[in-house]
């Protein structure tokens, strides 16, 4: 069996750089949320759009046929 030791500076070596990939992750994931989050905006517009075109054709076609 092989033990291994870890000295108090290692320790807090190690939890410092896993601490910063957190940060790391966490900012990107911060970032892809802020480009998910106007996306899903920009689609609603354009869902909004497309149903009052939609619903202005449809509209239209109604007088057209009376």
């Amino acid at each position: 069996d092989i033990l291994m030791y870890v000295t108090d500076k290692n320790l807090i070596f190690h939890l410092k750089e896993v601490n910063e990939h957190i940060r790391e992750v966490t900012k990107d994931l911060g970032g892809d949320i802020r480009y998910l989050h106007q996306e899903i905006h920009e689609l609603r517009e354009k869902i909004d759009l497309i149903e009052q075109n939609l619903e202005e054709f449809i509209n239209n076609m109604r007088d057209e046929n009376g």
